[in-house]
């Protein structure tokens, strides 16, 4: 069984070859990133990215659509605003700003109202103080260990205009009850290893707390959505 949660709140054998400069490490089947400082250890090429587009796909459609409800109630989407979120397609209107730990945008793609910078949220995001009306933050559970949700959080929260708004989506990733299952292999196996970089599987629970241990923040909305990957079944709120 698979979960995903969304908090808002306003306010093989390896031959190595370092790119220092884009801190990239290639193996000889697949891309990893060199980031010394960071325990994030799934790929970061083409074929990830492929991955993580049916990734978003799926997540929006198991939200119904890539905002919650209360952030469309509250920005006007329509007039322009800035955000740092991949939703151009959703609102064209808007300014964008995406940030990662490495260079992973298409070098062909052009889109006038989107700009990308180098990044890492527990170091310190590239973008000053009450920046964005809109900031979304999602899928991080194998990339931070346990004690750099809280940095990682307040970062974010810095980063957010008064009266903004911040959304953050996790995957909750529990195992079937199907232990014959692949689905239950691979989310068991996923799971050991990111317990063993000192990440906090079960973070999706917690993010309502985290947020509301700041006292510039309120959290209006939190949803969880289920599917269960192990067979076909229906999306279950």
């Amino acid at each position: 069984m698979g979960n995903c949660s969304e908090s808002m709140a306003s306010t093989q054998e390896v031959t190595t070859a370092v790119d220092p400069i884009n801190h990239t490490t290639i193996n000889t089947n697949r891309e990893f990133h060199n980031e010394e400082s960071a325990t994030y250890w799934l790929p970061k090429d083409e074929d990830e990215q492929k991955r993580l587009t049916g990734q978003h796909f799926g997540c929006k459609e198991l939200f119904g659509g890539n905002v919650l409800n209360s952030i469309r109630d509250t920005l006007d989407f329509e007039k322009g605003i800035s955000i740092l979120d991949d939703m151009i397609n959703d609102y064209p209107n808007c300014t964008y700003h995406g940030c990662d730990i490495v260079d992973v945008t298409n070098k062909v793609l052009e889109i006038k109202q989107f700009t990308y910078k180098h990044g890492n949220v527990v170091k310190g995001l590239p973008y000053a103080d009450s920046m964005f009306d809109f900031v979304h933050m999602r899928f991080f559970v194998y990339a931070l260990r346990k004690e750099e949700w809280p940095i990682a959080i307040k970062e974010l929260i810095r980063v957010v205009k008064p009266g903004g708004m911040l959304q953050i989506t996790e995957a909750d990733p529990q195992l079937p009850k199907d232990s014959s299952s692949i689905v239950y292999t691979l989310t068991n196996t996923f799971n050991s290893i990111a317990i063993s970089k000192g990440q906090n599987i079960e973070i999706a629970q917690e993010l309502e707390s985290l947020l509301s241990a700041h006292d510039n923040v309120k959290v209006v909305q939190s949803e969880d959505r289920r599917c269960n990957m192990s067979k076909s079944a229906k999306i279950s709120s």
